[in-house]
């Protein structure tokens, strides 16, 4: 009853080296996954897996069945970076719709070998203010876990000045936030919830929200990787790349670099960014196995 009461609360919580394989050269290797139908948005999903025990949840997050596959690449995703900044609402759902087409083709493959269902969210797009089920957001970006959709608000672009300043930072934004939709669907996100709430430790809840945040850039990561032949991302991009992770550290967003965050300081980001740009296996972006240094 403990475990089902801390699932219920976490429901209404908010998900807001060398850069191998990145390149943009013309190429004869033919795109993975290509054959897939992705589906279209699910806006009645299936129910996110739920542990029946704390035991269960310690093992979802650390030794997932979803940690043992590899992401296709090089993928094929015909969405390309658009300006955040002038594009009308109209431009910006349409473009982050493509996107998650190209998320979920992208990960379909290991999530349905791991034994789960990947689910295509839809994308909402709003100004300064939504209530969803997961309760009241400002400007972000966020991940709701209660009906497993994104939303994304126009005003991002000025609150954010990383947002409108590359090209890039939106779409890594937004992968971020399919990072979370990844963790919900095998159980990872709500085992992180019950466990930091059920620890009554401040401190240890945030250690946990800071290991989903960093898991989610890896996540980012890989997937800007995979797509990136199609999309035009290359290797002289690398360093606007990972400091795009370190712009939303809690330290920079905040302006206070001893803050204990729910996110992980500038370089916590950057590492998990680019530890998910040099690799298309899943294991690499387990961070709760990984000393709390590391998610800091």
């Amino acid at each position: 009853m403990v475990l089902l009461m801390v699932i219920v609360l976490a429901l209404a919580t908010l998900g807001g080296l060398v850069i191998s394989g990145l390149t943009s050269e013309a190429s004869n290797v033919a795109y993975q996954n290509d054959d897939y139908q992705v589906p279209p948005p699910d806006t009645s999903p299936p129910p996110i897996p739920v542990p029946e025990t704390y035991e269960q949840a310690e093992q979802w997050i650390t030794d997932n069945p979803f940690y043992d596959q590899t992401a296709p690449a090089p993928v094929r995703c015909n969405s390309q970076p658009i300006n955040v900044v002038t594009a009308s609402d109209a431009q910006l759902k349409a473009h982050f719709e493509g996107l998650m087409e190209c998320l979920v083709r992208v990960w379909e493959p290991p999530v349905t070998s791991a034994g789960f269902v990947i689910v295509r969210p839809t994308v909402t797009i709003y100004d300064e203010g939504l209530t969803t089920k997961c309760g009241t957001s400002g400007v972000n970006a966020f991940y709701c876990t209660a009906d497993q959709q994104v939303y994304y608000s126009n005003l991002l672009p000025q609150a954010l000045p990383t947002v409108r300043q590359n090209k890039w930072t939106a779409d890594i934004v937004m992968a971020h936030e399919f990072g979370h939709a990844l963790q919900a669907r095998t159980g990872i996100l709500i085992s992180a919830h019950a466990l930091g709430q059920d620890s009554g430790d401040e401190g240890t809840t945030l250690q946990y929200s800071r290991r989903l945040e960093t898991q989610a850039d890896c996540f980012s990561g890989m997937f800007l990787r995979a797509v990136s032949q199609s999309m035009g991302v290359q290797q002289q991009d690398e360093e606007v790349l990972v400091e795009i992770y370190a712009a939303i550290g809690d330290d920079r967003l905040s302006g206070k670099p001893d803050i204990v965050g729910n996110h992980g300081l500038a370089r916590s980001r950057k590492y998990w960014g680019k530890v998910g740009l040099t690799t298309s296996a899943v294991a690499p972006c387990n961070t709760f196995i990984v000393s709390a240094k590391l998610v800091r």
